[in-house]
């Protein structure tokens, strides 16, 4: 038994809260996890294997299992042998929309997030991006184009445009990032869309997509840097102008 499995254990004989046990027990199936070197896809111990290892009742054990499951580092299911979970938003954008919804941040915040991040995974997008990433990215911004009047769709469009830029970095960190910070804009661009009344306008915001594309095949760092900067210029205003701190 180990020093995760031993605290838990002896946690469970001096009558902590089944909180604290909870808890002890979820930070000893982290520490299995790393110390098995277990990789995306590989099981776990079972509920049962666990609850004879770390000395807890099975109760303690499932609630740890949900626990995890819940923040994604395992997938859990009836009769189905848990294993490791991949990296994903999910958990990151539940917290930010959380944050969001209760006034912990500002969307403007949010945005001057992502505008750091974005004018960092540009650069490396012109770096790093492969010719079908590339032409993906011009696809996409087609997509946006042809679907600039239905705000819903193009928002889609536009969230999958900014992610696979990320991904266009080859850093597995920014296209999680990204992803959960474009989330709100399924809140945001149906409102700030009503501020942009006329059909220029509206097809501007689609330009910056295709430059920004345009210039990420190039490889032209400088003007995919330009049309980047210009594109969080004008987002932000148009935020402002909707009502939005």
């Amino acid at each position: 038994m180990n020093k995760a499995d031993k605290a838990v254990s002896l946690a469970a004989h001096g009558g902590a809260p089944q909180g604290t046990l909870v808890q002890s027990a979820v930070r000893a199936i982290l520490d299995y996890i790393r110390d098995q070197k277990l990789k995306v896809g590989d099981p776990v111990l079972s509920e049962g294997e666990f609850v004879q290892r770390l000395g807890v009742s099975r109760t303690v054990v499932r609630e740890a299992f949900k626990v995890l499951a819940a923040i994604n580092i395992i997938e859990a299911g009836a009769g189905r042998r848990a294993k490791v979970s991949g990296f994903d938003e999910s958990v990151m954008a539940m917290t930010l929309s959380h944050g969001l919804r209760t006034e912990q941040v500002t969307l403007q915040q949010v945005w001057d997030v992502r505008r750091a991040i974005e004018m960092r995974t540009v650069v490396l997008a012109c770096m790093h991006r492969t010719d079908r990433e590339a032409a993906q990215l011009l696809d996409i911004a087609d997509k946006i184009l042809e679907t600039h009047n239905d705000i819903v769709t193009m928002t889609e469009h536009d969230i999958a445009f900014h992610t696979s830029i990320a991904r266009c970095s080859h850093n597995p960190l920014f296209p999680v990032l990204i992803a959960s910070l474009t989330t709100a804009m399924r809140d945001t661009n149906p409102v700030v869309w009503q501020v942009r009344t006329s059909e220029e306008e509206r097809l501007e915001v689609v330009d910056w997509h295709t430059s920004i594309a345009q210039a990420i095949d190039q490889r032209d760092t400088k003007e995919a840097m330009k049309a980047m900067s210009k594109h969080f210029d004008q987002a932000m205003l148009s935020l402002v102008n909707s009502g939005f701190n």
